[in-house]
């Protein structure tokens, strides 16, 4: 996949995509993200840290940080006309691949966070509570564990709705802005940059512990290891739909879907970079997950087909991208 993937030679626009990375608008946009995530999260390295009574409140506002940052650039950098499609907010089509992974991506990261669990237990990374003692714990008396479990899964699509709302605030930025902008390195390198600024980007809240319970910098290296795997499904989402509202829903159903695979998980005998979905286990699945969509040969664009009501002469008048100006 390359830049040309990222957009339908039918439904161009000048400058989208850019034929070179605009690195100054980048290098722009990352430290307004990154300057805003660390004055969102400022309050709770100057209080309690993630026992805060402001950490549920100010979490949710740095997810948005990304997209502030995508539209300041976006609005100043980027030509009136082209900007929706920059962003990846348009065009909708192809619409038949975006319903597809609306229904399977909440189903998939299930999978793979469980199979990420079983995995751990099975090599012996993680102690299992396969009886749910730890959930039953939690629960009043009169309320069955059983109950619970099926309440969960019932409302999965649900919260995968809501984490994806507060997902979007990320992914504008990363799978929206950030992505069409290194879109020039071809997939696989843009992909290696967006997931370790993603990781780095998560500095503020693990630092103080979050995830890994680490406070240093190999904590932030691990959260770096697992955006990097999940940051290739999620873009994969995002080139394979030509959409980033695709990308939204992955993020969201990952964060939804991911905690659920811990329920059958010791938290007193399991630590969370070699036991969980966060750690090496996650890593592996993810990895496989990326192998499958190889072997199914998933990894190309979507189908151009021409747009209602122009004629043939018209789509085949439009500018190809490789004779676009850069837009920065």
């Amino acid at each position: 996949m390359n830049a040309s993937d990222l957009y339908s030679p039918l439904d161009v626009r000048e400058g989208v995509p850019p034929q070179r990375v605009p690195w100054g608008p980048v290098a722009c946009y990352l430290l307004i993200a990154f300057g805003l995530g660390w004055l969102v999260c400022l309050p709770l390295w100057l209080g309690d840290g993630l026992a805060s009574p402001l950490f549920g409140v100010l979490v949710p506002a740095l997810m948005f940080t990304p997209t502030v940052a995508a539209l300041i650039m976006t609005f100043t950098t980027v030509r009136k006309g082209a900007r929706a499609r920059w962003l990846g907010l348009l065009p909708f089509r192809p619409v038949a691949r975006k319903i597809w992974l609306f229904l399977l991506l909440p189903v998939a990261f299930l999978v793979i966070g469980f199979a990420a669990s079983l995995l751990a237990i099975g090599l012996g990374w993680a102690t299992p509570d396969l009886a749910l003692a730890g959930a039953a714990a939690l629960l009043p008396p009169e309320v069955p564990v059983e109950m619970y479990l099926v309440g969960q899964f019932v409302s999965l699509p649900i919260v995968v709705v809501i984490a994806t709302a507060s997902a979007f605030g990320e992914e504008l930025g990363w799978r929206g802005y950030l992505a069409t902008a290194l879109s020039p390195l071809g997939f696989w390198r843009s992909a290696l940059v967006s997931g370790i600024v993603w990781g780095l980007w998560h500095a503020p809240i693990i630092l103080l512990g979050y995830n890994f319970a680490r406070t240093d910098a190999l904590g932030l290296a691990y959260m770096c290891a697992f955006c990097l795997v999940a940051g290739v499904i999620v873009q994969w989402t995002r080139y394979f739909t030509r959409s980033v509202w695709p990308a939204a829903l992955a993020h969201g159903a990952l964060n939804a879907a991911f905690p659920m695979s811990l329920m059958i998980l010791d938290p007193e005998g399991t630590e969370a970079v070699a036991g969980t979905v966060m750690g090496v286990p996650g890593w592996i699945m993810m990895a496989v997950a990326i192998g499958l969509l190889l072997l199914a040969r998933g990894f190309r664009p979507g189908p151009d087909r021409a747009m209602p009501g122009a004629s043939a002469e018209t789509q085949a008048d439009r500018p190809s991208p490789e004779t676009n100006a850069p837009t920065a």
